[in-house]
């Protein structure tokens, strides 16, 4: 049994006006916002009209609305903006709140379509993804114009925090609504069709042996690193030589476990983004600053390979998950850029942690620069994956979905 989003939108007459009324409110509020200066808060507010009023528009017919509940509950942080409620907290309510908004529409009025359990996921994905253009944004707004949103490296690290969670709430939210609502209709899904799916995967320049001799060399370097650490007890370069050291034996786990041979070229791939990781351990990251990003830009192609590989995999168990080829585009970025800030607040997390107990930081942050920095790059490895790289990841994303259609079918 799974669920569907498109009965959220339907000709509900009562419902409809409902849905006008709180349309109109929101309306009366981008008004407010405009004349008192807060521009920000006039497009933001704007959005959810506009996403609210093409539905009615996309269907001719003005009864044919998303629900009034669900769009009151995403005009709630606008009124308490108005009243100046909460105001680090209810940005990034109202960024989840369109995104899920979004997620209904695409899913009624486009060739997209996701189940419920998906659109949860894409809500916090966004609104994490959000947060870091955000991040990026009034950094350099800050850095070209002279202004002064940011007040420092711990204000950015909160407000990350507080997307990522207010992310996770609102997915939460709306997966409790879709499972209490009366709109949403029970559809029987036949067993997924993977014969289709093409499990080439796309080999990477270069020689099998060779791919294979050069994981073994970095892998030396790795346990050298690593041996180095333990004979100087320093537990912070142990961790992050030993942990990238295992990484590069997951692909033998894999091929060991369940009989998947991964592409020796994407082996390489993932033992060259461990090695530069731990090297930058050895204070490269403090010395050269492009060091720092060619590792981002590196370890963030993988991340990307993986969102790929996990929305595709998906995409081919569930039949009433369909994207097209943009939207895969666009998820790998946004996977990409939701990882990134989780990535940083485990950095701000490894501070505060070690502040408190004292010692070194194992995760370290090097400023409101290395943050903002980190997140560029980590966009430019998700665009070089989406654009040109994702060809390579097609063979996990079938293993993928044998897995998940053997773990259904035990359920």
């Amino acid at each position: 049994m799974i669920n569907s989003l498109q009965p959220l939108i339907g000709p509900h007459r009562l419902d409809a006006l409902g849905a006008w009324v709180v349309t109109g409110v929101l309306v009366g509020g981008t008004g407010r916002f405009a004349a008192g200066g807060e521009f920000d808060w006039a497009v933001l507010t704007a959005v959810i009209v506009a996403v609210a009023v093409a539905v009615p528009l996309a269907a001719r017919n003005l009864e044919t609305t998303v629900p009034a509940e669900l769009l009151g509950l995403v005009a709630v942080p606008v009124l308490v903006r108005t009243f100046g409620g909460f105001p680090q907290v209810t940005p990034f309510l109202v960024v989840a709140g369109v995104a899920l908004l979004l997620a209904v529409v695409l899913d009624a009025y486009t060739s997209l379509t996701m189940t419920p359990r998906f659109a949860t996921v894409f809500v916090v994905i966004v609104t994490m993804a959000v947060a870091g253009v955000w991040a990026v944004g009034i950094y350099a707004t800050d850095a070209l114009l002279g202004t002064a949103f940011l007040d420092g490296q711990t204000e950015l690290m909160w407000d990350l925090v507080t997307a990522a969670a207010t992310g996770i709430v609102a997915g939460v939210v709306f997966e409790l609504y879709v499972e209490r609502s009366a709109r949403i209709a029970r559809l029987r899904v036949s067993e997924p069709d993977s014969s289709g799916f093409d499990r080439s995967e796309a080999s990477l320049p270069g020689d099998g042996r060779h791919h294979r001799i050069a994981v073994r060399a970095l892998q030396a370097g790795l346990g050298a690193i690593a041996v180095f650490a333990l004979v100087r007890g320093n537990v912070t370069l142990f961790v992050n030589s030993g942990g990238p050291l295992a990484i590069t034996f997951l692909p033998a786990v894999f091929r060991r476990e369940y009989g998947y041979a991964m592409d020796t070229g994407l082996v390489l791939w993932i033992t060259v983004a461990s090695t530069l990781h731990a090297a930058g351990a050895l204070e490269l990251y403090e010395t050269y600053g492009w060091y720092d990003s060619l590792t981002h830009a590196v370890s963030a192609s993988l991340v990307a390979g993986v969102g790929y590989a996990v929305a595709r995999a998906v995409e081919r168990h569930a039949r009433a998950v369909v994207f097209n080829r943009e939207f895969r585009a666009t998820f790998v970025v946004l996977f990409v850029l939701a990882v990134g800030v989780g990535w940083e607040i485990l950095e701000f997390a490894s501070g505060g942690f070690a502040s408190a107990v004292g010692g070194e930081a194992v995760l370290a942050q090097y400023g409101t620069s290395d943050i903002v920095n980190d997140l560029v790059f980590n966009t430019v490895g998700a665009f070089f994956v989406a654009v040109w790289s994702t060809a390579h990841f097609e063979g996990i994303a079938a293993r993928l979905t044998g897995r998940v259609g053997s773990l259904a079918s035990r359920e």
